[in-house]
């Protein structure tokens, strides 16, 4: 019996493999979606990134950025109470790793962000943007708006419930309050035998059970590789 068990775990082991060996050379779906064609590379300007705003406005991810902040809405216990936060740092962080020297310090973008006067009736996404890239004298802002934000339920071997992160990025002109660039990153994490497809980014992220955190810097980095800055 010990030796049946054994040979069974050889070739579960095998197969396992086997399969992230094939899956490592193909290119699997995305979760980043985008609505609009890639547009050239911009030209390197000082770009800030925006605190995140929580919410979302109807079905069109794009009306979110015209309509007052007052109109995002999310559920409440969709939501970590920080992932606003925690997003922001993650655009910042990655921004700076590739372009560093034309990024605004999150520093001077909180406390320029924190003296603004604000109206959240009439104030809409890109309107609060466009100030705040005046201000810092940039000529792009990055916003972003996240509406789900879940933790997982158990531990990284196994869960009762996975990860959900859902959230978009738009890069707006400063000048113009003109959308150049945006995309959204959703996903509610699976189990390698939920979605035999994706084995090799299970296997690229530990083969274990992510927090939303994991997961959002996941989607972050994914996204803002193919920025086009």
């Amino acid at each position: 019996m010990k030796r049946f068990l054994n040979a069974c775990m050889v070739v579960l082991a095998s197969t396992i493999v086997l399969m992230w060996s094939f899956f490592a050379t193909s290119t699997p779906p995305s979760h980043a979606e985008s609505s609009q064609p890639r547009v050239p590379t911009l030209r390197k300007e000082r770009i800030a990134v925006m605190p995140f705003l929580k919410g979302r406005y109807g079905s069109d991810i794009n009306a979110s950025l015209k309509c007052p902040v007052c109109e995002l809405s999310f559920l409440q216990d969709e939501l970590t109470p920080d992932c606003d936060r925690t997003l922001t740092r993650y655009a910042q962080e990655a921004l700076e790793m590739q372009h560093e020297e034309r990024v605004v310090p999150f520093a001077q973008v909180e406390m320029a962000y924190a003296q603004m006067p604000k109206d959240s009736d009439n104030d809409t996404p890109v309107t609060l943007a466009q100030g705040l890239g005046k201000r810092l004298n940039a000529h792009y802002v990055l916003l972003g708006t996240v509406w789900r934000y879940k933790e997982r339920q158990g531990g990284a071997r196994g869960v009762q419930s996975p990860a959900s992160v859902a959230f978009a990025v738009f890069l707006i002109s400063v000048a113009e309050g003109k959308l150049l660039w945006e995309e959204t990153f959703t996903e509610t994490q699976r189990s390698l035998s939920e979605n035999v497809l994706e084995a090799r980014t299970f296997f690229e992220r530990g083969a274990k059970w992510l927090t939303a955190d994991e997961l959002a810097r996941f989607g972050m980095d994914k996204i803002l590789k193919d920025f086009p800055y």
